[in-house]
């Protein structure tokens, strides 16, 4: 009879692989093997094997993915100059390093304009392992022509479901460089926890600040308390001004418009920038803390947790991480940017890379990653904690669970064994003990004479 093997895994693309039954002469049964590979957010679902088999019940097993140490890849995409005496066919060389991540599957491609090309050659050479993690790059060669035509190149990476991408294209010879103006909103830290909210205005590209005037006002045209400037020299002689400016909560949550106005006599007309809150649905963040990776545990000095912040909206969001409830210091910690999740929804995610030392981490110190974002509710902050127990535990969680069906499968397999075995030798024994009483019974019948000698030979000694 046939056997049907189907998987559900939830809302992940899948790729499902069921290979021909096989017979086992030995015990008269069939087996059949089914695998499934699945894409996405795989370490959050649940999955499920359905067995239907007309001569007995359906089976359905779901199970839960052991969770995995998640280390994301960095991706560089760098290129070579122009060669002012070639001309349109000389090579431009487009070189996208990829560094840093647990060995796995990952695919490159290259975009042009946002779109997958199909007329371009790109090689990405094998894997590298360096340590724990591995690196890798791909190389694409392009025409001078192409470069200069103001294409945009992107090197995109898919790892684990998700996608990095870093991307390049030629400045235009005419674009000019002057004196610009940035706003940055207050950070949710300081928003919701510290409760000292500051918006920053930062311009930079300043020849001198002889002439320059950097003014702050609100839309409702209430007063404001600015914070003095601050003045930063670089190395290419150029200046970097920052001014902050202290917002109320209630103000900046309800929506008010902040200006910061810049003027300088090197600027053709006045530089104005408008910040408020940012509009569209609200969406909280989902946190998960990565203890340390295996390889980490027996031989490294320092060992790194990993916090993963993903589905979140707006992407104005702060990560703090703790040491038995007390702060540890920014610069012993790394938080990458906000990246946009693949789709069409609103969303982002990030990374936060905590080292610490072995010794801190044998001592099972709790370590915490903190966030803030204004999606949250009540004290808008949710935190994710892990010590040294924990780890272990869940370590013997996955192996007992693996240890558990392995058992299993070895003692159905040596109960069979063992059936048979005596089944062989009661067969055996039957058989002998039937041969013996005829082989008796035909001397007797032969040679009754001898019967008293026979009976002798079976007859106790005295």
């Amino acid at each position: 009879m046939s056997t049907t093997v189907t998987w559900d895994t939830g809302s992940l693309n899948k790729n499902v692989t069921t290979f021909p039954t096989t017979f086992h002469e030995t015990y008269g049964l069939h087996s059949i093997v089914s695998q499934v590979t699945a894409s996405g957010e795989w370490a959050k679902q649940r999955f499920t094997c359905s067995v239907a088999h007309a001569e007995s019940t359906a089976i359905n097993k779901t199970f839960s993915a052991c969770a995995l140490n998640f280390i994301p890849p960095t991706v560089k995409l760098f290129h070579s100059s122009c060669n002012p005496v070639g001309d349109t066919h000389t090579t431009i060389q487009l070189l996208c390093l990829i560094s840093g991540y647990v060995p796995g599957d990952m695919e490159v491609i290259w975009l042009v304009d946002g779109q997958k090309a199909t007329n371009i050659f790109p090689y990405t050479a094998p894997g590298t392992k360096e340590g724990n993690v591995t690196s890798t790059h791909s190389e694409l060669n392009i025409t001078q022509g192409e470069w200069v035509s103001q294409k945009t190149y992107t090197c995109q990476v898919t790892y684990q479901g998700f996608t990095f991408k870093d991307e390049a294209r030629k400045c235009s010879e005419s674009d000019p460089r002057g004196v610009s103006s940035y706003l940055s909103p207050p950070s949710p830290l300081d928003l919701y926890v510290h409760k000292a909210p500051k918006i920053t205005c930062l311009v930079v590209d300043l020849a001198t600040m002889e002439g320059m005037n950097l003014t702050w006002y609100r839309e409702s045209k209430e007063p404001v308390n600015p914070g003095p400037l601050n003045k930063k020299d670089h190395f290419n002689g150029t200046i970097t001004v920052t001014s902050t400016l202290p917002v109320n909560t209630n103000d900046w949550i309800e929506g008010e418009t902040y200006y910061c106005r810049v003027t300088h006599p090197h600027l053709p007309k006045d530089i104005v920038r408008s910040i408020a809150k940012a509009p569209g649905k609200r969406a909280p963040p989902d946190v998960y803390l990565f203890l340390p990776p295996e390889e980490e545990q027996g031989t490294k000095d320092r060992v790194t947790l990993t916090c993963l912040i993903q589905n979140f909206f707006p992407a104005d969001i702060s990560v703090q991480w703790l040491r038995n409830d007390s702060p540890i210091q920014t610069d012993q910690y790394t938080t990458t940017g906000p990246h946009k999740v693949s789709g069409s929804r609103p969303a982002f995610f990030i990374f936060s890379r905590l080292e610490v030392s072995r010794v801190d981490w044998e001592q099972k110190n709790k370590f915490t990653c903190q966030v803030v974002h204004e999606a949250l509710s009540g004290s808008r902050i949710l935190q994710k904690w892990v010590s040294k127990t924990p780890e272990l535990e869940l370590q013997e969680l996955c192996a007992d669970a693996t240890e558990s069906e392995e058992l299993d499968e070895l003692w159905a397999s040596l109960l069979i064994f063992i059936t048979l075995f005596l089944l062989s030798v009661s067969y055996g024994a039957t058989s002998t003990l039937f041969k013996v009483k005829w082989v008796l019974a035909t001397v007797l019948q032969e040679k009754p004479q001898a019967a008293q000698d026979y009976a002798n030979i079976v007859r106790p000694a005295q």
